[in-house]
């Protein structure tokens, strides 16, 4: 008993005790386990309504799209631009197809499976399928029905009847065709959110008939301009308090989405020294002596040029001005140069002249080898061979083999377009008679060549061109990269930066502003490390980056969250904007007190000519040479003729104008199709507008910069 009265006395320790045991075991599960969930809750490419998208789910969808844009493309790689473009595509489709199904759901809205089967197989094909190249005809550049169906009957294909080179190529497909089906589903979507939208906004009688009158009517108009940026800055004044005053009035303007940044760079070019220049220059006269000696040239081209030699005879319009003017003046086998030409050095060597066709008009049947007995396909071509010799039209045998060959047609064909088939590929081809069939065996493939027709015989050479680049050396980029590391590691960088760097001669560019969604830093191929860094450091940070053709040293000024710019960064802006407004109010004031009456004493006032445009009704958006002067389009409509009229301001000056003649159409008013065109034109701003509500009342959050 007396034992159990002390545990009951102690309760209180031995409770405290199991607290921070049980603490210990919770905060070392979190120290471990814990970090894959810390991770996973920072890891937020975007946000949209509070649901997270991860980076991989991001970027699983763009290599969707990368794999999509290379097969509608053929291309097996896509450049900086490319990517990045389709970065910001799959960013915005993504959010859009979550605002979509947020709003569907509350709205009762849906594409069912027998409507997506309409859409691919009804009369109304969606117009998303349409516009692939995959289902247009190359010839028509229309849309193909029958490609679409012979693209679906590949991938509904039993694996257990392809063989093991085509499955792989199958479920590329399929899995493209998925990624495509998604698409159509969400313009589906799109389109009936649109619909609805659309169709809440409508177009009444009055509305409709006035915007046919204002579209029927034109104005022909003279006019006098004094322009802004001609009126000196010191008719006017701005006070910080008027900027002050404008930026509280109208912040709205100022909202940023994403986050900016404020940067002062430079950059140095990576370029061959003269000693790499000198060291190439040393190794011409050995290239022009064996140039001279060899007796074979393309042993030579290939141990010295980085373009391999061309064994055919070219055009000289297809020569430089050098080439050209060389092959015209010399002797065969005459060596030319070295001479240098940008960072290169060349050497010609003048090897022969014929006089042939520049081009032949080639069609072609292929049979690849590699069958499980290559004598079949020595077989198939002999028997075609001999089907077409017998009379058969090579067109004909062609599309009963491939109906999408159309008719083995390779089109018009040079020697240099055939060179990388093999040196004797062209002199075979183009050593055939029109009208005539050929074997001819490629690599990897036994073929028929027919030509049937041949360019009028000319002039061609065959030249040896050694293009010997000088490319930049270890040590000089090493000497680049130990200049820069010294100016970085200057103790006076953080507060002396574009100075030091004058001294140096490095040309800055101050106070440049960037945004999380820029691509690139002043037009720099790969910058967009530089961006991602800016955005993800501290003001005032310094670095050096290595992009492949230059090196950059940039430097944080400062950073700007998303939100609502500060007036330091917008104040020159509103002085601009108000100082225009106190420009337009004083040149005003001062032809009003002048009593003008005609055009020509406002063009003299104003130290400026008249002039004049045409055909200017109320929705003209671009006015000739003015650009968006609204209040043109309503003096254009309402202004009584032949009066003068003005001055008053409009965004490039202040304007005085006479219309001096109206054109009115005869069109008739009919308000059905009127109606339809209006409510069109709402369906398109609508949509496109809804998306940017959307966005800011779900509050979209763009976080891609934090990651690339």
């Amino acid at each position: 008993m007396a034992t159990l009265q002390k545990i009951r006395n102690r309760a209180g320790l031995l409770i405290a005790v199991i607290g921070v045991a049980l603490l210990a075991f919770i905060m070392g599960d979190l120290l471990t386990s814990g970090n894959t969930f810390l991770r996973k809750y920072q890891d937020k490419a975007f946000v949209v309504d509070g649901e997270i998208i991860s980076t991989q789910q991001y970027f699983d969808r763009v290599s969707e799209w990368e794999d999509f844009q290379k097969m509608i493309s053929n291309e097996n790689s896509l450049d900086e631009n490319a990517t990045s473009q389709i970065r910001d595509i799959v960013y915005q489709q993504m959010v859009k197809e979550r605002l979509l199904d947020l709003q569907s759901k509350k709205l009762g809205l849906t594409v069912s499976k027998e409507e997506l089967n309409d859409l691919v197989h009804g009369e109304t094909i969606s117009p998303l399928l349409q516009q692939l190249p995959l289902f247009v005809n190359p010839e028509t550049g229309v849309f193909d029905k029958s490609s679409l169906i012979g693209f679906l009957s590949t991938i509904n294909t039993d694996e257990a009847e392809l063989s093991p080179e085509q499955i792989p190529m199958v479920r590329q497909y399929r899995a493209t065709w998925l990624f495509i089906e998604n698409l159509i589903k969400y313009q589906r979507l799109e389109e009936k959110y649109g619909n609805l939208l659309s169709s809440a906004v409508m177009v009444n009688d009055v509305e409709a008939e006035t915007a046919f009158a204002h579209s029927q009517e034109s104005a022909d108009i003279m006019y006098a301009v004094q322009n802004y940026y001609s009126i000196p800055d010191s008719v006017a004044s701005v006070t910080d308090a008027e900027i002050k005053s404008y930026y509280n009035e109208n912040q709205h303007m100022f909202k940023t989405q994403n986050p900016l940044a404020k940067v002062t760079y430079f950059a140095k070019e990576v370029v061959p020294s003269d000693e790499d220049f000198a060291e190439v220059e040393a190794l011409t006269p050995e290239v022009h002596e064996k140039l001279l000696t060899s007796t074979n040239v393309a042993t030579v081209v290939s141990d010295y040029s980085d373009v391999p030699y061309s064994d055919v005879y070219i055009s000289p319009k297809l020569m430089t001005v050098d080439e050209r003017s060389f092959v015209e003046s010399a002797q065969i086998s005459d060596v030319y140069g070295p001479f240098r030409d940008g960072d290169s050095f060349k050497l010609y060597k003048y090897i022969g002249k014929t006089v042939a066709p520049d081009s032949v008009k080639v069609r072609m049947i292929a049979i690849p080898e590699g069958m499980p007995n290559d004598s079949l396909v020595t077989s198939i071509i002999d028997s075609i061979y001999t089907i077409i010799n017998n009379g058969e039209d090579f067109a004909d045998v062609a599309n009963q083999l491939d109906p999408r060959s159309n008719g083995g047609e390779l089109g018009w064909v040079r020697e240099i377009d055939l060179a990388q088939a093999g040196s004797d590929v062209a002199q075979k081809i183009f050593s055939i008679p029109v009208g005539t069939v050929t074997r001819l065996e490629l690599p990897g493939q036994q073929t028929l060549v027919y030509v049937e027709e041949k360019t009028a015989p000319i002039t061609k050479y065959k030249l040896a061109i050694v293009n010997m680049p000088v490319i930049v050396s270890d040590k000089t980029q090493n000497n680049i990269d130990n200049e820069l590391n010294q100016f970085v590691s200057d103790p006076n960088i953080k507060t002396k930066f574009t100075e030091l760097a004058q001294e140096k001669g490095y040309s800055v560019v101050p106070s440049t502003m960037i945004s999380s969604t820029d691509h690139l830093l002043g037009q720099m191929p790969g910058s967009r490390q530089i961006v991602n860094w800016v955005m993800n450091e501290k003001e005032g940070a310094i670095k050096k980056f290595d992009l492949s053709k230059s090196r950059v040293i940039a430097r944080i000024d400062k950073l700007i969250p998303a939100g609502f710019a500060p007036l330091s960064e917008v104040s020159n802006d509103i002085r601009s904007i108000l100082l225009r407004d106190k420009k337009a109010e004083t040149v005003i004031a001062d032809l009003e007190s002048k009593n003008l009456s005609t055009l020509q004493d406002y063009s003299a006032a104003m130290d400026t000519d008249i002039d004049s445009v045409r055909f200017v009704d109320f929705n003209t958006q671009n006015i000739t040479n003015l650009g968006y002067e609204p209040v043109l389009n309503a003096y254009a409509a309402y202004a009584p003729l032949n009066s003068v009229v003005g001055p008053f301001k409009g965004n490039a000056g202040v304007f005085v104008i006479n219309v001096f003649n109206r054109d009115k159409s005869e069109d008739e008013y009919d308000a059905k199709q009127q109606k339809a065109t209006m409510q069109s034109n709402n369906l398109y701003r609508l949509q496109s507008q809804a998306v940017e509500v959307l966005k800011e009342k779900m509050k979209v959050v763009d976080n891609r910069y934090k990651f690339y």
